[in-house]
């Protein structure tokens, strides 16, 4: 198959050796179809991401516990494992199964400790407390992610509807600021992102003509504002966050969320 792009939409070098297919959001947040073929992230540029953006992003408090309830398995088909409180005075370690940790038989007890799987198979544990919430990742790092994210779904745009001018996206001035913060970082400064709850991540949506009702794990979508501002909005687990692409402020989106009663650009 002839490579979609001979260069890398991040650091611009020769990517025509590499191998990597790359998710444009991580296995472990439940995507399995939104990827790019390879040669558009080099290898390179790929492992980086993997292992200094996705990993701290994934094993943050907050998305571990979001994962476990949510029952979403690693890249490596491993399920998220969470520690609880088990009343009067024990702790253990649970991993879930592929059915919602609330069903009968969603939770594995991992055998960390004799005395907590002894008391929890004796009935002598009255009460397990798991925790409902957990620290965000930091900001800078998720910011980072996010700019990941929303650089590659606009090179995936552009592979659909007009692959000719990928390489014009490649060489643009404008992109260079977001694509090196992704990539790059820089010390002491911040990229800002908005963020708020549309609904739960265990929301059930109505059925469509299409098909029963159904969870979404993540959407997102383009916005282009009167103001020429270009956001991109993504929601993940409920949670949307939505980025200026053309610079570090999202006065423009607040402006807008006003102007259009505080309804999501992903329900136009």
């Amino acid at each position: 198959m002839e490579a979609v792009s001979s260069r890398c939409i991040f650091c611009k070098r020769d990517s025509r050796d590499s191998v990597s297919v790359e998710h444009i959001l991580p296995e472990s947040l439940g995507n399995k179809e939104h990827t790019l073929p390879r040669t558009v992230v080099c290898d390179r540029c790929n492992n980086y991401f993997s292992t200094s953006i996705e990993r701290p992003v994934l094993e943050s408090g907050q998305f571990v516990i979001a994962r476990f309830n949510s029952v979403i398995p690693s890249k490596k088909d491993r399920m998220p494992t969470l520690r609880a409180i088990l009343l009067p005075g024990l702790d253990g370690q649970f991993h879930t199964t592929d059915v919602s940790p609330l069903a009968e038989g969603g939770l594995v007890m991992d055998p960390d400790t004799d005395e907590a799987v002894e008391a929890v198979a004796s009935g002598k544990v009255s009460r397990m407390i798991f925790p409902a919430s957990g620290s965000p990742p930091a900001q800078q790092v998720f910011a980072r992610f996010l700019a990941k994210v929303a650089v590659e779904s606009m090179a995936d745009r552009l592979i659909a509807n007009a692959p000719q001018m990928l390489a014009d996206f490649i060489d643009d001035d404008q992109v260079d600021r977001l694509r090196n913060f992704a990539r790059y970082g820089k010390t002491g400064f911040e990229w800002p992102y908005h963020e708020r709850s549309l609904y739960p991540a265990d929301f059930v949506f109505p059925a469509d003509t299409k098909s029963g009702p159904y969870e979404t794990l993540h959407e997102w979508t383009f916005l282009y504002t009167d103001q020429t501002e270009l956001y991109f909005v993504i929601a993940i687990l409920g949670i949307e966050y939505a980025m200026n692409m053309a610079g570090a402020s999202i006065e423009g989106y607040r402006r807008w969320l006003q102007t259009n009663s505080n309804k999501s650009p992903l329900y136009p």
